[in-house]
């Protein structure tokens, strides 16, 4: 099969690394393949050289399998007439059988340009939908299939956009389980905790903050001594982020690392992670470090209850309750039977998730919109 993949930029956010991942995948179970890109990273972080190398490191690792990358040449919020013409010359020169868009902004972009052409598959990455009203009485129309990457999200899509539930099929998302199996041993001693995303409001950091402040108060309490806390990611609220650790005496324990590209050693050489956010799709952050088995708590945000299996490969606790998320970081702390338990636990769940099988599901996808549409 010819397969177009269309994401909004190169970045190191979890639906593009996902993409990157999928479309290697394809690439190697046969399908001619290619990635088309709307915006390049320069135009949306000018002078971020983190994000631009991961750029380039992203478009290296696509090349070395042979998939081309191919940018449409659009800045953000400008552009559209332009970008439209450029789908509809790539789609000319490539005549993919399926264009797969990914969120909903590229989306509304593939259908203006391509919709009378070729079949077109969106992916809802999150639940949270932008532009629901474009979405409901325009996209529902274009799109041929829905992929939901959870069961949360399948629901929120027939509820709140009123689809049909034979057009959407629910595929989780994947990753490449081999870059982060390790024969985890957990320290006696909880030395480092980590957090990795954007910072951005749906990750809400403030509540893991928040959550810090009540926690140092009970560990000095019983002369605990404090963990050491990194944060992974770029995003717009980081100088806001910053001052706010400063603000709440937090920035002697709390370290930005920006934007990193060795995941699997940080997770190794960390404790425990943590995930406090408001809002999520299919996290693959969590599904990463749900594969590197270290001690997981995370927040009941989008679909994580459904990567984590509460109290049996992590800890679940209540969006937007810093003091739930304090007792869950404490219980982890103080007990290193729990630690090694959900380990054990987490590392068997994330077989679940592997890359392999969530491109096989697409491809069969695929196969059966096509053999529908002749």
């Amino acid at each position: 099969m010819k397969i177009a993949q269309v994401i909004g930029s190169c970045s190191a956010g979890g639906a593009e690394i996902f993409v990157k991942d999928l479309i290697k995948q394809l690439k190697i179970l046969g399908h001619d393949v290619e990635l088309w890109v709307s915006t390049r990273i320069e135009d949306v972080h000018p002078v971020n050289k983190q994000n631009l190398d991961f750029e380039t490191s992203f478009i290296s690792e696509l090349n070395s399998y042979n998939i081309p990358v191919k940018f449409l040449n659009k800045r953000q919020h400008k552009d559209w007439r332009k970008t439209w013409r450029n789908l509809r010359i790539q789609y000319d020169r490539f005549k993919p059988e399926i264009v797969h868009a990914h969120l909903e902004r590229t989306t509304l972009h593939v259908a203006k340009a391509l919709s009378s052409k070729t079949i077109i598959v969106q992916t809802i990455h999150s639940s949270v939908i932008d532009f629901p009203f474009l979405q409901k009485y325009y996209l529902n129309r274009e799109i041929t299939r829905y992929v939901a990457i959870s069961n949360k999200v399948k629901s929120i899509l027939i509820n709140t956009l009123n689809l049909k539930p034979e057009k959407i099929v629910t595929i989780y998302n994947g990753i490449d389980l081999n870059k982060f199996k390790v024969n985890r041993e957990n320290n006696a001693e909880v030395k480092k905790i980590i957090s990795i995303g954007r910072l951005t409001k749906a990750k809400d950091y403030p509540n893991f903050f928040r959550a810090l402040d009540k926690l140092m108060q009970k560990l000095n309490k019983q002369s605990i001594p404090l963990p050491y806390v990194i944060i992974v990611g770029t995003g717009e609220m980081e100088q806001e982020l910053k001052a706010l650790t400063k603000k709440m005496n937090l920035d002697n324990i709390v370290s930005f690392l920006g934007l990193r590209q060795d995941i699997p050693e940080l997770l190794k050489e960390s404790d425990i992670y943590v995930m406090s956010s408001e809002w999520e799709g299919l996290s693959i952050s969590l599904i990463e470090a749900l594969a590197s088995g270290i001690p997981i708590v995370a927040t009941n945000a989008g679909s994580n209850n459904e990567v984590v299996e509460n109290n049996v490969s992590g800890l679940i606790v209540p969006i937007k309750k810093p003091e739930a998320l304090a007792e869950g970081l404490y219980n982890l702390i103080i007990n290193k039977d729990l630690r090694d338990r959900l380990s054990k636990e987490a590392m068997k769940r994330a077989n679940l998730f592997t890359i392999e099988n969530c491109a096989k599901k697409h491809v069969e996808m695929y196969k059966e919109l096509i053999s529908h549409s002749r």
